[in-house]
């Protein structure tokens, strides 16, 4: 097999991975009711195990970076993947509350601590640095397609079989197999990554790794953006009732424009993120691009009368705010592999990142619900969409520093002739 053909097999299969590991912890936000009837939990129990899970990948981000940079990603992503599906096979059972706190405490295991850094690095080392906005955004854009799909079947699965319990362990069957086959295509296709020979004799030597990951200053420029952007990714599922509580639309038209906002939208993603990196040259100048541009549609939402005449051109925004925030995730780990970031601490990079970028969860839909609870109608989304402006404000401002950094650690590591080079995939 070529080696570019193989490479991009490889692309195709961390995609997948990530559009469909995070499909079963996560799967209450599209099938929550028969979830909680065939787990037979309160809302408060249901609730409580997607806040321990969530407790659990914040906890995780930051050590799974180290493991990344320690372990063949081939052994750890299959590990992930066949774990998590094995995982779902055991969720049909209708496990009690104690049991599948165990379950959602072992997803943790395997969908942040062995595999979100692993499919960041492993990614990152398909290419050089011209290469890594082109194949982050090709990966999320992938992940949409398989999210949207899977999402699709299922939903055709209970049309069809309907929604009972006894029915929708087909659907976990469903994500679970093809779960197990992604782990199993991972394992046969992802090369075993270079271990340094000091990294194997110093494997457990954590806390420097940490520490040199820490003083370079583009970590936190990064974090910093990231933090941001993704933010505004979270924030902006508020233009749904936007729509319904402000241009009085039904549910059932603001779902359609959600819809295309995060199903059609999220797989066309990756191919504007490539078309913007291979016309830029690299993701940084593509992302102040997209930055910019989304903050334009944000502006015009604070702008836009509120009438009836004007649904068909604020449904068209919001579309298209979740094309531009999908580019965004699509590109920002990107910077990771462009700006210099020694080879050997990538996963450790990015376990610190995402530690510090993905916080909000923590607080973010409690600031965002009482802005709209103590500013009824209009006024709170117009606050809420002046928040989204700062933090847009801010991810630009951390891209023209990160932009400077990036720029003076590349010469230092050209100095020090340390070569950032591409995983061999032949």
């Amino acid at each position: 097999m070529k080696k570019s053909t193989r490479k991009w097999i490889i692309v195709a299969i961390l995609a997948t991975a990530a559009g469909i590991i995070f499909e079963l912890p996560y799967m209450r936000y599209t099938f929550y009711d028969p979830l909680r009837e065939g787990l037979g939990l309160t809302h408060e129990q249901f609730g409580e195990l997607m806040s321990f899970y969530g407790t659990l990948a914040f906890i995780f981000y930051l050590p799974g970076g180290w493991l990344a940079d320690r372990i063949s990603h081939k052994y750890l992503l299959g590990f992930s993947l066949i774990g998590t599906g094995l995982g779902g096979f055991y969720l049909s059972t209708w496990p009690d509350f104690g049991s599948a706190k165990i379950l959602f405490a072992f997803w943790g295991v395997t969908s942040v601590f062995t595999f979100w850094s692993t499919l960041l690095k492993a990614t990152s080392m398909l290419g050089d640095k011209s290469e890594q906005g082109k194949l982050f955004a090709l990966t999320e854009g992938g992940r949409g397609i398989i999210t949207s799909v899977m999402a699709l079947v299922a939903t055709a699965m209970i049309a069809r079989l309907g929604g009972n319990p006894e029915q929708f362990i087909f659907v976990l069957y469903l994500y679970s197999v093809v779960c197990i086959l992604v782990g199993i295509a991972a394992v046969i296709f992802v090369p075993h990554n270079k271990i340094p020979s000091e990294d194997r004799e110093n494997g457990m030597n954590v806390i420097k790794d940490m520490v040199e990951v820490a003083k370079m200053p583009i970590t936190w420029l990064l974090a910093i953006c990231i933090f941001s952007i993704y933010t505004v990714y979270t924030t902006s599922s508020y233009f749904t009732p936007f729509m319904t509580e402000v241009f009085g639309v039904s549910a059932a038209t603001a779902a359609l424009v959600a819809t295309f906002k995060n199903h059609l939208f999220r797989p066309i993603s990756g191919i504007v993120g490539t078309a913007l990196t291979n016309k830029t040259g690299s993701s940084i100048p593509s992302m102040k691009i997209s930055v910019i541009f989304l903050a334009v549609l944000i502006g015009i939402t604070l702008v836009l009368p509120v009438s009836t005449a004007f649904v068909f051109a604020i449904s068209i925004v919001i579309a298209l705010i979740g094309l531009m925030t999908f580019v965004l995730r699509g590109l920002y780990f990107a910077p990771v592999g462009e700006v210099g970031t020694p080879k050997r601490l990538l996963g450790a990079a990015m376990g610190l990142i995402s530690t510090i970028a993905f916080a909000s969860d923590m607080f973010n839909f409690k600031i965002v619900g009482r802005i709209l609870d103590n500013n009824p109608g209009i006024g709170g989304y117009k606050m809420v969409f002046i928040y989204i402006l700062i933090l847009l404000g801010i991810a630009f401002v951390s891209l023209i520093f990160l932009k400077k950094a990036s720029d003076n650690t590349i010469t230092m590591n050209n100095n020090d002739k340390e070569e950032i080079a591409p995983n061999d995939v032949a």
